[in-house]
């Protein structure tokens, strides 16, 4: 993997993660340099001194050995590393409440982008169009606009995620009503200029009220916040998370866009994402005052971990944030951390540092002090890694290319479960990368305004899965299938005002459907069985059209009706 520079990290890729780099993010412990065990000892009186401290030095005293309470300095020697105590995670992970099982992907979404989102969405649309065209009128022959309401602002929602799915070259092709082969149904919900229009006018903050001090992203900030709060109250992860790294792409002016070339996109704005169900979300605003932040992993890991300290957590990092201050402040706080580290970071054992420590490819080397456990291990480079939580004396194994085959090889248990679990962001980057709405635009905002609304896609779905409903898991087998059938909620009833005629044949009339619950039994839908391939199972359901008599899903009226007028 390529270098990144001073601001980038080498991901999960396990290979050459310990390259050294020329800035140091890390933060110092206030204390660091006490003994632990000078500080047990002046504890003060007998009265004064806490009774574990006592019984510790008298059972050292009846059994002769030293004392092993702790460990003031590294300890390479296996046969001296103390036995670690895992506490188990008081999470209790998943979904924070049981969902209806024939919730709709609409419904999943709105957890997360509630009511007040849409009514903020649409009310600052309102308020910045009105300001806009108050300061600059609008010649006479431009489009009409009329205020956007909460229905069609989903509508909005609902096409700019359908065209993340179906990308065409220019925006305007989705209104095309030439060449019948590649026309879309676009033109059905909304006509272009109100679109086009609205697309225009979309804004999040009133731009009357003044940004606070040194707040670069004030347009994005209410935005961001009630989002991760959203994220947090619906999900809790599963005993594991990550912190990594997310980039949005932009090429545009903007003071903090970064330049990171080990990534796949390489030129945009750095998110900081908690977990590959994005628990917490901050975005990096670059420099303060013109000045590097010193101990700036060490802040953004707090901050992103505020929400779940003293929870035993386990957290894996790559080496842009590990080292040992951190890891050491972390268990103190409650959170179980393990991560590659840099070899110039501080506090680290000198003697087994890749510079110091020859080795053959497959051989490791461990240390250890009081929480903290070391590892080198050879693989083409060396490969260093820390914990606060594992058992240095502990192994696992890790697939590895050797002459042609993949095989098992061993390695420390800390790098098993870092090469197992160091890889939520990156998932998280992948499954929505496939289905962004890519588009030019100068406001760097709406860069993040549309990840945040595919961050909230995937979320909804991550829930909507761990629910572990049969008609989920057949419903939506991928992520795909989840953002389709999350369009057709949003645009729901909205049609355009002068909306093309659906073609019917001739003399056949328009026909009316009304859904409603129909049958004490549960049949099978009429539009799934007919739109169902071989080998899929069709959902039952309880609700039918009242005109055609048939079975039929909500998410399946529309369907049926284009299905009744056509044919």
């Amino acid at each position: 993997m390529a270098d990144d520079g001073a601001s980038d990290s080498e991901g999960s890729d396990i290979s050459g993660v310990n390259e050294v780099m020329n800035e140091d993010f890390e933060g110092e412990l206030a204390g660091d340099n006490v003994d632990p065990l000078d500080r047990a000892q002046d504890g003060g009186d007998d009265e004064t001194r806490p009774q574990w401290i006592d019984n510790l030095f008298h059972e050292s005293d009846e059994s002769g050995d030293e004392f092993e309470g702790f460990h003031p300095d590294w300890v390479t020697d296996p046969r001296r590393f103390r036995p670690v105590n895992v506490p188990d995670c008081l999470l209790d992970g998943g979904s924070t409440y049981q969902h209806p099982e024939e919730s709709t992907a609409g419904y999943y979404f709105g957890l997360m982008w509630d009511d007040e989102m849409w009514d903020r969405l649409t009310t600052e649309s309102n308020r910045y169009a009105t300001q806009q065209r108050t300061a600059h009128p609008p010649p006479p022959s431009a489009a009409r606009w009329t205020d956007a309401t909460k229905d069609g602002m989903k509508a909005f929602i609902g096409l700019c995620f359908s065209m993340g799915i179906l990308k065409l070259p220019r925006r305007h092709l989705y209104w095309r009503t030439t060449k019948w082969l590649l026309k879309t149904n676009f033109p059905l919900v909304m006509a272009r200029n109100k679109f086009d229009q609205m697309w225009r006018y979309l804004h999040l903050q009133d731009n009357m009220v003044p940004a606070p001090e040194g707040e670069k992203a004030w347009k994005l900030r209410w935005f961001l916040d009630h989002l991760t709060s959203r994220f947090q109250e619906t999900y809790t992860p599963y005993g594991h998370a990550t912190i990594d790294e997310s980039m949005i792409k932009f090429k545009g002016r903007l003071s903090f866009r970064q330049f990171l070339p080990s990534k796949p996109i390489k030129w945009g704005i750095k998110m900081w994402a908690l977990s590959g169900h994005a628990c917490n979300m901050q975005m990096y605003t670059g420099k303060i005052d013109g000045q590097q932040e010193k101990g700036l992993a060490h802040r953004v890991c707090m901050d992103l971990l505020a929400p779940v300290l003293g929870t035993n957590l386990q957290v894996y990092m790559d080496n842009l944030y590990t080292s040992v201050a951190l890891l050491s402040d972390l268990r103190v706080r409650g959170i179980l951390a393990c991560g590659t580290v840099r070899a110039n970071r501080k506090g680290l054992p000198t003697t087994l540092l890749p510079k110091n420590v020859r080795l053959q490819r497959g051989e490791f080397r461990r240390a250890q002090k009081d929480d903290l456990a070391y590892s080198i291990w050879m693989d083409t480079k060396p490969v260093v890694v820390m914990s606060n939580f594992h058992d240095p004396a502990e192994q696992g194994t890790v697939l590895r290319r050797r002459e042609q085959a993949r095989t098992q090889v061993p390695v420390p248990k800390m790098l098993e479960d870092y090469q197992q679990h160091m890889r939520g962001v990156d998932l998280l980057d992948q499954a929505i990368s496939y289905y962004t709405l890519n588009h030019r635009s100068k406001k760097w905002w709406r860069r993040v305004f549309f990840y945040g609304m595919m961050v909230t896609a995937h979320n909804a779905y991550v829930v909507a899965k761990d629910q572990g409903h049969a008609f989920h898991t057949q419903q939506w087998p991928t992520f795909l299938d989840f953002l389709e059938d999350l369009a057709t909620d949003l645009i729901g009833d909205t049609r355009a005002d002068r909306a093309p005629q659906l073609p019917r044949l001739p003399g056949r009339p328009l026909q009316t459907h009304t859904l409603e619950r129909m049958f004490a039994k549960r049949r099978v839908c009429r539009e799934c069985s007919l739109s169902s391939t071989a080998g899929d199972r069709a959902q039952a359901t309880n609700y039918g059209c009242r005109e055609c008599s048939v079975p039929l899903h909500q998410k399946c009226l529309s369907a049926h009706i284009n299905r009744s007028n056509i044919g």
